[in-house]
């Protein structure tokens, strides 16, 4: 749509000629990376010890799909980005601004009458949202996981799959192995088995009344999961809570703008993943736990047996 973002302070269609094809700003709604952390792998016990004292953001590449009507306005379009400093992207339907700078040229291809070309462009410092009370205007139905005690509802975000990379058990860790020559295979130590740290990615979606709160939900989800130290996903249905921190987000999409809905993949790492036997909990016809009368504790039952 002509005239649908705004560059330092202009429309860059009354200026430039140019414009964001449908779905050409996805890239925008990404949420940074968080920088790999330091960590020690003790071989004799599960998963991984994080140091997450502190823990960092990378910067935000950008890619954004643009049309020009004539391929002149390129030229123009480009020279204007070239200039020093960042440049502030505005996309009123968005109700957001960044401020980027750009990195390289992906493509372009001249047609009669338009030129399509993309560009990529590097957010140096990405802003940090603090924690907040998210509001999606909406009623959603419970999730079947909690983030530090937190129903991910609250916060307007749907698992749309998770349940079968969740509960797929990590690697092995290895232990001593030995190769001898005279021997066939090899001389391993299969006393101590312990298991390796793991990602799982779950496949999500923020819905909200209006892009405003999405934004708000946006910002509290994704500021409560870069706080310092561990975060604990509680699975409902499991009845266990699981170690895990951020990694990434990736493949966000728009989806709808009223009310506003956007997908992406969230990638955890769980640094410790055992699931010890099988517990019997006694649950409602809806899933939800029954609890004891002070509601400290679930109660545990034992499969039928003929």
């Amino acid at each position: 749509m002509r005239g649908n973002f705004f560059i330092d302070g202009q429309n860059a269609y009354d200026a430039f000629g140019v414009w964001i094809v449908k779905g050409g700003y996805k890239d925008l709604l990404k949420f940074p990376a968080m920088t790999e952390p330091e960590k020690n792998d003790w071989p004799e016990e599960d998963g991984v010890e994080v140091d997450l004292s502190d823990p960092k953001l990378e910067k935000k590449e950008i890619g954004i799909s643009f049309l020009a009507s004539r391929d002149i306005y390129v030229g123009e379009f480009l020279e204007h980005l070239s200039a020093p400093g960042y440049h502030t992207f505005r996309i009123p339907s968005l109700e957001r601004e960044w401020a980027l700078r750009l990195d390289s040229q992906k493509t372009c291809r001249i047609y009669p009458g338009a030129t399509d070309f993309s560009l990529n462009f590097i957010e140096d410092q990405p802003v940090r949202p603090a924690l907040s009370l998210p509001d999606s205007g909406l009623v959603i139905r419970p999730s079947l996981f909690e983030l530090d005690g937190v129903d991910l509802a609250d916060y307007g975000v749907v698992v749309d799959e998770s349940m079968s990379s969740f509960q797929k058990m990590p690697t092995v860790k290895q232990n001593p192995t030995r190769k001898v020559s005279t021997v066939d295979g090899q001389i391993y130590d299969p006393e101590n088995v312990v298991f390796n740290s793991k990602e799982t990615v779950f496949k999500c979606r923020i819905k909200a009344a209006d892009m405003n709160r999405m934004w708000n939900c946006y910002d509290a989800f994704f500021g409560a999961l870069i706080q310092p130290g561990e975060r604990s996903l509680y699975v409902d249905y499991m009845g266990n809570e699981f170690p895990c921190y951020y990694s990434k987000a990736t493949d966000f999409k728009l989806l709808s703008l009223a009310p506003t809905m956007i997908s992406f993949n969230l990638t955890l790492v769980f640094t410790v993943f055992r699931i010890d036997g099988v517990e019997y909990l006694l649950a409602s016809q809806r899933g939800n736990l029954i609890v004891s009368q002070d509601g400290k504790y679930c109660i545990d039952v034992e499969p039928c047996r003929k």
